[in-house]
């Protein structure tokens, strides 16, 4: 007997509401054909039956690659929710893809290392430029797996790239870094919003990190599954992959910035901002910026504030910062050392997934040795607990 307990966890590290943006008609419309894998050509009886065209829309890339799947009628090792890679029900309807993201140190054949697949599928229509879309998948750690990846993403292109064998490619959203997905049998919500460049009309799922910036952890030292073809692999389910457009982003609807450059002396800047007035080389505290607890996941309720900055950035190109974290001295130093350095670094990903480009921004952690209050009392700490930017 077996006890399926689904989880759900919401990675939002996401722009779910940007400052004063015009209302619009929002179409609900999912962009992604055949989304939970349901509409098929023909049941999954094989290995790699999505290499073979088993489904309207979704293929395989590399083309070389064999990503499976999964439905209740399809052939023995093949249904759902027991098949050959673990027992899983499906997160939606009778079906679910199957990707091996990666694999772990096979003492067979050492070139199998190197090997990954995606699914890639068009959409309905092309991104619209400067469009908000809320895009997200669901994916669940196949059981009979003994490694676990912490990579997952989702790429766009305007064209069908063929994703190269140790290529780095850079997702438009992935799994917060060292997030290991390690869990069986829970199906795993990843979702964030983007800002479409535009014509993106191709999305890819999969591990876009080459061999050597890969993240993989092994799970298990047990051997009871070593038999099974996924066992030595990371291997994820995939269901309900949606793309939804939002609204425009339009940037003027964000409160007004103004800029005044001082020629004497040249090096100097000042800025009136709804940050207030600010000045070059004078740090800036973010006002409400909320994390998870002890851990540096960006909380819904900091993006209206990082908006702001995203504007000020985008308004005005030249400007180039830093990120600064700050801990109180609960814990010990090197943890607030760490702790602060990964705050700054969530910020930064956030600033570079709304467009702002990663050769403007650095980050820093300087964990509790400045602190800008007492840590003796609970709101002289909380000040202390910060995130702050610099002009550089």
């Amino acid at each position: 007997m077996y006890l399926y307990q689904t989880t759900f966890y919401t990675l939002i590290v996401s722009l779910l509401g940007l400052a004063q943006a015009h209302a619009q008609a929002i179409d609900t419309t999912n962009l992604v054909p055949n989304p939970s894998f349901e509409v098929y050509h023909s049941l999954p009886k094989e290995i790699g039956s999505i290499h073979y065209r088993s489904l309207p829309y979704w293929t395989a890339n590399p083309k070389q690659c064999t990503p499976d799947y999964f439905h209740a009628k399809g052939g023995k090792g093949f249904r759902v929710p027991k098949n050959l890679c673990g027992v899983m029900p499906a997160k939606s309807g009778q079906a679910y893809a199957g990707l091996l993201v990666r694999a772990g140190e096979n003492k067979v054949d050492k070139r199998d290392i190197y090997y990954r697949e995606h699914l890639m599928v068009k959409l309905k229509r092309p991104l619209r430029e400067k469009y908000r879309y809320v895009v997200s998948l669901y994916v669940a750690l196949a059981s009979y797996s003994n490694y676990a990846s912490a990579q997952l993403g989702i790429y766009f292109q305007r064209f069908p790239e063929e994703i190269a064998w140790d290529k780095k490619y850079l997702p438009r959203i992935t799994t917060p870094e060292g997030k290991f997905y390690d869990q069986p049998n829970q199906w795993v919500l990843i979702q964030d919003t983007i800002v479409a460049l535009g014509g993106e009309a191709y999305l890819m799922i999969g591990d876009f990190n080459d061999y050597k910036t890969r993240q993989l952890k092994k799970i298990t030292q047990s051997t009871q599954h070593h038999d099974r073809f996924n066992y030595q692999r990371a291997y994820y389910y995939i269901d309900e992959v949606s793309v939804i457009e939002l609204d425009k982003f339009d940037i003027n609807t964000i409160p007004h910035l103004t800029i005044t450059e001082q020629r004497h002396p040249p090096n100097k800047l000042e800025m009136k901002t709804n940050f207030g007035k600010i000045k070059k080389g004078t740090p800036v505290v973010l006002n409400n910026i909320f994390f998870e607890f002890a851990k540096a996941r960006l909380l819904p309720e900091s993006f209206s504030e990082l908006d702001k900055l995203v504007a000020l950035l985008k308004k005005y190109p030249q400007i180039k910062i830093r990120i600064m974290g700050h801990t109180d001295d609960v814990g010990t130093q090197e943890r607030n050392q760490r702790l602060s350095e990964q705050r700054a670094r969530s910020v930064v990903n956030y600033l570079r997934k709304n467009g702002i480009k990663v050769k403007r921004l650095e980050f820093k952690g300087y964990g509790e040795v400045h602190p800008i209050d007492s840590n003796k009392t609970k709101q002289g700490r909380q000040k202390n607990r910060r995130v702050e930017f610099v002009i550089l």
